[in-house]
């Protein structure tokens, strides 16, 4: 009995046939008046075969020339070849390891069988039959087995919308005997030892038979076009208990379309408009108005945190800038009496307290000269902080990876910087330096239709903890603040530093000594009130901190509680040089995302741009 020595790929079609081209043929000699022929084929009567164990049955093949007709005379040879999952052939042999084919090119081949698996599942191997100049010789699939054996019609479907470059040529249907499709590579699946049955658009289905009952086979669909380029595929486990010995069953088979890949890495650069304003924007607003409602602020507000910080904080009377004089204490009460009760002009310089006499909102407002706090520009703060927050852009990168079915993937999105483009910064706020916890959004679910990756937050969300607030603060500081004082492009700025640069504007002369911020109100008001110096410089010192603490704390409200920001959407996928691979997503045609920040709803666009490939 001749057998071939070779190991045996399946990896690949091509590779298969050009192993079984490589390996050895049986030592034989040429039988006397052996024909000869230039080209030929093999045919055979089945497909597959079953066979019970000890068992046997007989296969006719045929050698025909060039022209399909028949060649008498020829030698052709026999050989068991192992499927390599299970090397034993389980004793089986053949009838004659070589043959002469008769008047009609024929060929009869016993095939005996041995012993079967032993575990219930069919015990497989080829036989093949080969000839010279024979190019692609065939191979059987035996199957020895005891069990039940079925016919499975398979016809191939489509679904989803139709790609636009649909031109499929050609089908290809791939039976695994008991093998289910969660251990095949739908990217390079392996060689089944079924050959694969191709159609053609008008052959509708096709029929495999000898199937055993037991166990579970994968059916694997590829629909490619005439450059073998894939275009549509699937795969449907079939249970071999479901299957009738009696009757074929029907069972369709369905085909996703394959559309532009948009696997890989890409920069994404989301947009979005706010209008209504967000909600918060509102408090950090009004916030913000209370340094200039009044024709005395900065100085008024000032009084009145120094005020509120003479008596302790507590949780009916926090301080909070807002004074409440039966818990603030006899010298809040003294003070609060010299308050301006009401103007006799349009200017700070003429309020008056109930005696006639000018206020000590007035007194302080006085401190300030006129020409660096009106520089400050204090009413146009609360207009600058709308504007900056009704455009937000955010930078992003997202990483797609492919997961079955066919068209479905996995989406890692990454925050990596966020800009407001009003607020002209010097660049965008890295997540980093708002300290955002959570700014990657892992497996977030997205299929491709239509020529379109849609990302979607059901099963899983696509929600963020943004930070919108800490990156708001941050811009407010960054721009409307920092021109303010004409501080230097990489000079560090905070809210602190605004309201203490604001509060060092005011100053008072004593005794040769010019005195900034808290040390010049003390000495101003405690005189006012008869009382020593220092009287007032811990209580001002405090109430700056509230105000600070205020401030800072109204860009909060634009934070929400854990994920404040989701997200779902949609972008084309462009391949602008035809290798089937997207180039970017929305591109010339933005991406639409809606999403929500903190319970508002928005609605953005987005481009990503493939990312460069690191160099090694």
């Amino acid at each position: 009995m001749g057998h071939c020595a070779c190991l045996f790929s399946r990896r690949r079609w091509a590779l298969a046939f050009a192993l079984l081209a490589a390996c050895s043929k049986p030592a034989l000699l040429p039988l006397p008046d052996a024909a000869t022929v230039d080209a030929a084929t093999i045919t055979t009567t089945s497909d597959t075969v079953a066979i019970p164990p000890f068992g046997s049955k007989l296969l006719i093949f045929t050698l025909s020339g060039s022209q399909g007709d028949p060649v008498p005379g020829a030698v052709m040879r026999f050989a068991i070849l192992a499927d390599p999952a299970t090397p034993d052939s389980g004793g089986a042999r053949l009838s004659f390891s070589s043959a002469i084919t008769d008047d009609a090119g024929n060929v009869t081949l016993q095939v005996i069988a041995g012993q079967d698996s032993g575990d219930q599942k069919p015990l497989k191997f080829m036989v093949q039959a080969s000839a010279d100049h024979v190019t692609d010789p065939p191979e059987i699939p035996i199957f020895v087995t005891t069990g039940a054996l079925a016919s499975v019609e398979i016809v191939p479907v489509f679904t989803g919308v139709s790609p636009t470059n649909n031109s499929v040529s050609q089908r290809n249907v791939y039976f695994y005997d008991d093998t289910p499709c969660a251990g095949l590579s739908m990217s390079n699946p392996p060689v089944p030892m079924r050959k694969p049955h191709i159609l053609t658009p008008d052959i509708p289905s096709t029929t495999f038979t000898n199937v055993v009952t037991n166990g579970t086979h994968a059916v694997l669909g590829i629909a490619v076009d005439s450059s073998h380029k894939v275009m549509a595929q699937g795969c449907s486990d079939l249970f071999g208990t479901s299957l009738s010995s009696q009757q074929p069953m029907r069972v369709r088979l369905p085909l996703a379309w394959i559309y532009l890949s948009p696997v890989g890495t890409f920069n994404a650069v989301s947009q979005f408009s706010f209008a209504p304003p967000l909600a918060g924007t509102g408090v950090a607003h009004d916030a913000w108005k209370n340094l200039s409602n009044d024709g005395c602020d900065p100085a008024r507000l000032w009084l009145d945190c120094t005020i509120d910080a003479l008596g302790p904080s507590s949780v009916d009377d926090p301080l909070d800038c807002q004074p409440v004089l039966e818990n603030d204490g006899p010298l809040a009460v003294r003070l609060s009496a010299r308050r301006a009760t009401t103007s006799l002009s349009g200017t700070c310089a003429a309020d008056v307290d109930e005696s006639g006499a000018p206020s000590l909102d007035a007194e302080v407002y006085a401190l300030f000269p006129a020409d660096p706090l009106n520089a400050l520009n204090l009413g146009t703060l609360p207009d600058e902080i709308d504007r900056d927050l009704s455009i937000l852009t955010i930078q992003s990168t997202l990483t797609v990876t492919a997961v079955a079915p066919a068209n479905t993937f996995n989406i890692v999105h990454e925050l990596t910087a966020i800009d407001l483009p009003n607020a002209a910064l010097d660049a965008p706020i890295t997540m980093t330096a708002v300290a955002a916890p959570g700014w990657k959004v892992a497996f977030a679910p997205g299929v491709v239709e239509g020529g379109e990756l849609q990302i979607s937050t059901d099963p899983a969300p696509h929600g963020f903890t943004l930070g919108l607030g800490s990156a708001a603060r941050f811009a407010f500081a960054s721009s409307s603040l920092k021109r303010r004082l004409h501080a230097g492009v990489n000079q560090p700025f905070d809210i602190r530093t605004f309201i203490e640069t604001m509060t060092n504007l005011a100053i008072l002369g004593e005794n040769g000594t010019v005195l900034k911020g808290c040390d010049a109100l003390d000495s101003l008001l405690c005189a006012e009130v008869s009382q020593a110096r220092g009287c007032l410089q811990a209580a001002c010192l405090a109430g700056l901190e509230a105000l600070i603490g205020r401030l800072d704390s109204s860009f909060a409200a634009l934070d929400g509680p854990s994920l404040d920001f989701s997200l779902s959407g949609s972008a084309p996928i462009v391949d602008r040089d035809g290798d089937g691979i997207a180039d970017a997503l929305g591109s010339s045609q933005s991406g639409y995302w809606s999403g929500t920040f903190n319970t508002h709803p928005a609605v953005g666009t987005w481009t990503a741009e493939r990312a460069p490939t690191p160099v090694r």
